[in-house]
Parts: C-alpha cells; structure tokens; sequence
C-alpha cells in the first residue's frame, strides 16, 4: 500500500505534444529537442545532394570554365592589352598576325576594345541581377511570411514596377542623366526585380506552412529572425535560378540600348561594338563577329549553368511520365 501510495504521489511525466498541436514557448525547457534541428539538417542534406549532382554535370565544367574565363578576361584583360582609344594602327585591319582581332575603321586595336568592352557588359549584367536578387528577396520573403495586409502592398509594389518599361526608362533616363552605366543598372534593376520577388513569394509562402518553421515560432522565435535563418536560405535555390536568368537578359538589354547608342564612347560595351559596326559590315565583318560571339557565348553560358542548376533542385521536371 505505502509503494502504490508514493507512485500515485510522484509527478507524472511530461507528455509529449500531439501531433498538429505546436508546443507553447512557455512549455519548451531549454535542453528539450524539437524538431527544428533534425528538419534543418534534412533540408540542409538535401541541398548538398543538389549542389552535387549540379557540379557531377559534364555542361556545367564546360560552361562554367567558360563564364570563367570571361570573368577572368573583363577583369584581367584590360592590364595586358593596349589602349582602346589608340589610333595609331592601321586602319582595318583583318584578324591575325600582330592584330589577333584586327582593327576598326579608325585603326584602334579591336581586340583591345573588345577586352574593355567585356568590362563592361558584365558589371553591368552582374549588378542588375544581384541588386535583382536583393530586392526581390527583401520584399517577396516579407510578403511570403506575413502575409495579409503586407502581401498585399507588396504585390501591388511588384506589379507597377513590372508593368514599367525598362528599355523606355532608359532612353528618357539616358536623355536627361547621360548615359551612365549606374543610371542604367538602377533602372534595369527597378524594372527586372519582381520577376525574383513573385519566386521569393512563393517559397516563403510555402517554407511557413513547414514544421521547422512551426516549431520556431513555438519555441518563442521572432519574424525577422525566422525569416533570416530559416525561410531565406531554404528559398535560395530557385532565386539562383532566377538570378542566373537575370544575368543574360541584363546583359541582353544593356547590348541592344548600346546598339541605340546609349553607353560611353570612351568605354564602349559589346552592344556599342555592334553599333559601330554595322557601316562595314562589307569590309569589316570581324567588326561584328568578335562582340557578337562575345555576347551569344556569355548568355549561353549563363542559361545553361541557370538550366542545370534548375534540374539539380528539380530533378522531376522535364520528365516524360
């Protein structure tokens, strides 16, 4: 009797949560488990595997060596070349022996103006796509995860910028600011945003509904830092993707406001090559070759690295059923 007595006296144990209730902050002691941890890693997991199977791909080596060595060639290049204003060569020269891209209509080495045109095309085309991703992410996580009156002031925010024309924005802007390459990285920047933000968006809204995310909010967690350490990273993959895309139609649109003629003359880009020279297109074909090649390379690489990332993440698109 006195050890059924004493049983019945002792503190029951605590019971575990049942399932689709979350715990209360109040109820979690600091050295009990949740369930946080073991979703983080799962979802952490899942990504190194992704990250895995991108870089196994024989086209991302190939078109990854290939963004490379641009990158390398904007950044290095214009140190080993000569100046791109120069006039003291002859005048159009074809490629090869002591010109190995020739020379324009003005005797200046080409492929010194190449090299320095490469510069520019690429700052131009990584700088709209990361300050793409930046506000993309920034607005489209904070209209994901609250919610409410905040998606909505951000979805109408994402739909007047989107509905802007960028190639328009940048004639006026170029008009009355002068053609300034970081005037037209804002504007192409202010127009091409909601693209990410709407994937942002969605991954937010979807990331909310998960158990990690529960169980962070339960364990007294707040909004920002929810969102900083578990909804942003987990939504990275797609905005990569995103961003990848970004980074062609970026270098894409500076090309063809080039070829209108807006850029510097002193740094020309790619597309202000092909302005150039498209009056000798006759006795001057590698005028527009070498810039062309230049172009159609880069954007490829960049679609292919973003396709194969795509199918990392998403291994099931794409198939036949």
């Amino acid at each position: 009797m006195t050890a059924q007595r004493d049983k019945a006296d002792s503190p029951a144990p605590p019971q575990a949560a049942t399932a689709g209730v979350p715990l209360d902050a109040s109820n979690v002691s600091a050295g009990a488990p949740t369930t946080e941890p073991v979703a983080t890693t799962e979802v952490r997991r899942a990504q190194r595997n992704a990250w895995s199977i991108f870089l196994r791909k024989p086209a991302v080596w190939v078109f990854g060596t290939l963004l490379a060595f641009m990158v390398l060639v904007a950044v290095v290049g214009p140190f080993l070349v000569g100046s791109p204003v120069s006039t003291e060569h002859p005048r159009l020269q074809p490629p090869g022996g002591e010109y190995l891209l020739g020379t324009d209509s003005l005797g200046r080495d080409y492929l010194a103006r190449v090299v320095h045109g490469a510069r520019v095309s690429l700052i131009v085309g990584f700088a709209v796509a990361l300050l793409c991703m930046t506000i993309g992410i920034l607005i489209g996580s904070l209209a994901g995860y609250l919610g409410g009156a905040m998606d909505v002031i951000m979805v109408k925010l994402a739909e007047f910028f989107q509905v802007l024309p960028g190639i328009v924005l940048a004639l006026v802007a170029a008009a009355l600011l002068g053609a300034n390459p970081v005037v037209l990285v804002l504007i192409l920047a202010l127009t091409m945003w909601p693209g990410v933000a709407r994937i942002v968006r969605a991954e937010s809204m979807r990331i909310a509904q998960l158990g990690y995310v529960e169980s962070a909010r339960a364990a007294g967690f707040k909004g920002p830092r929810i969102i900083w350490s578990d909804v942003i990273p987990n939504a990275m993959p797609p905005v990569l993707v995103a961003t990848s895309m970004t980074v062609g139609r970026a270098i894409l649109i500076e090309s063809g406001l080039a070829y209108l003629g807006i850029g510097d003359a002193n740094n020309p880009s790619w597309g202000a090559l092909l302005n150039s020279a498209q009056s000798y297109m006759r006795d001057g074909w590698w005028l527009a070759v070498a810039p062309g090649a230049c172009i159609f390379l880069v954007v490829l690489a960049v679609n292919m690295l973003g396709d194969a990332l795509n199918d990392a993440y998403n291994p099931t698109i794409g198939r036949v059923k």
